[in-house]
């Protein structure tokens, strides 16, 4: 779910870096010996994005395993367990954030006329929440404490808690349509559940500090089991209608191999487009920045992942998953992309395309690689300082980089204006 977006956004674009390609493994591409075509280059990216929600939806589901067999034996060593099950699946669905603002069935609401309105990525995905809407909070540390600060589902026995229940746009839907105080579905309300609220200085380096003992004797607990459970099967429904959809035979990979070849590149280009120089660099990485800086005064709650302090590795996972679509790749399956269209058609541009791409994977693993957490570097610097720190550099890099997947599209043809 985007946030408002950002003035800072437009006050980066006149820094200049100094820039380097990386030497990480898998950040080099090979020239193709013969030509590919558009078609090839539109299957490719079909097989990624299947692929994709494949492992997406196999790893929720191992981590739906370790969230049941701790609902089932609520002990301290089975909350680890799933709380690591949570982090291990997080990375395959970053990765898929690229597939988003395509034309797709994650954005496609369902009461649109397409046969493949599918639309979950709110239902999955929606940040920021209010955590006091699903359980309790620390006093004083939540907007909306006054009135649900008690935790207005798990702690109002008056609310079933049910899929039916949660997802009800007249009620609790975690859905694009709501805003942040309705958000009750999805990864990060699976991640609030287990870690609770990060309340813990930046520097400290700590995620939250939910104890196990919320879901033994403390008030509701039973009822906090029932929420995990059933939050956490609705996103594996959620998964497993991608997966379907786009499946040999689904019904929108039926839909998008019958595109026109150019509306196709146009729609599959265009997520990376938006995920590199949108969705990531403004909302998920200036706007926290902006956030400490006392621009709204949310502080480090605007962080993608703020209960797990797992924000630098979804950096990391959506950096990737442009850089699958540009590439034609995922793991270790490689095909015609739309990266080789452009070196056919001009070299020059397609080096520029290369660069820019290994420059923002270096950026963001710099991000990654710190010492300090995302939530701690972020409180280093402002998005209008003139000299730019470790974050903001990634910024500029993801924004270099989507002005090169602009320019290559425009190459072969296809304007993402």
């Amino acid at each position: 779910m985007k946030k408002l977006g950002r003035l800072a956004l437009l006050a980066i674009v006149s820094f200049t870096l100094f820039n380097c390609a990386s030497d990480d493994e898998g950040t080099t591409t090979p020239t193709p010996s013969t030509l590919v075509t558009k078609r090839q280059v539109i299957d490719q990216y079909a097989n990624v994005v299947l692929q994709n929600y494949t492992k997406a939806l196999q790893d929720a589901q191992a981590m739906k395993t370790a969230i049941t067999t701790f609902t089932t034996t609520p002990t301290e060593a089975n909350f680890t367990a799933a709380k690591n099950a949570w982090l291990f699946a997080r990375d395959s669905y970053g990765t898929t954030e690229a597939f988003r603002e395509c034309n797709g069935p994650v954005d496609t609401d369902q009461s649109s006329s397409t046969p493949w309105g599918i639309g979950n990525e709110g239902q999955m995905n929606a940040w920021p929440i209010d955590e006091s809407y699903i359980d309790y909070v620390s006093a004083g540390t939540e907007p909306y404490a006054g009135t649900y600060g008690a935790g207005s589902i798990i702690n109002d026995t008056s609310i079933t808690i049910s899929i039916a229940t949660l997802t009800d746009p007249n009620n609790f839907g975690g859905n694009e349509s709501q805003n942040d105080k309705s958000i009750s579905t999805g990864w990060h309300a699976i991640e609030f559940l287990l870690w609770g609220q990060d309340n813990t200085s930046p520097s400290a380096n700590l995620p939250g500090q939910r104890s196990f003992t919320d879901y033994t004797t403390a008030a509701n607990a039973d009822r906090r089991r029932q929420y995990l459970d059933v939050v956490t099967q609705l996103l594996i429904n959620d998964l497993q209608e991608l997966v379907n959809t786009w499946s040999t035979g689904g019904t929108y990979a039926t839909v998008f191999a019958g595109l026109d070849e150019d509306v196709a590149l146009r729609q599959l280009i265009n997520g990376a487009f938006f995920i590199a120089g949108d969705e990531l660099s403004s909302e998920r990485i200036i706007a926290p920045v902006d956030s400490i800086d006392g621009i709204d005064g949310s502080g480090q709650e605007d962080e993608h992942s703020c209960f797990s302090d797992n924000t630098d590795k979804d950096i990391v996972a959506n950096t990737q998953g442009v850089y699958n679509v540009v590439f034609g790749r995922y793991g270790s399956s490689t095909g015609p992309s739309f990266y080789d269209l452009v070196k056919q058609v001009d070299e020059a541009q397609a080096q520029k395309l290369l660069e820019a791409a290994n420059e923002a994977l270096a950026k963001v693993n710099a991000i990654d690689n710190n010492a300090q957490p995302f939530d701690y570097l972020i409180t280093q610097e402002t998005s209008m300082d003139s000299t730019l720190g470790i974050v903001m550099q990634s910024v500029k890099a993801l924004q270099d980089w989507a002005d090169e997947i602009s320019a290559s599209a425009t190459v072969i043809g296809i304007n993402l204006q």
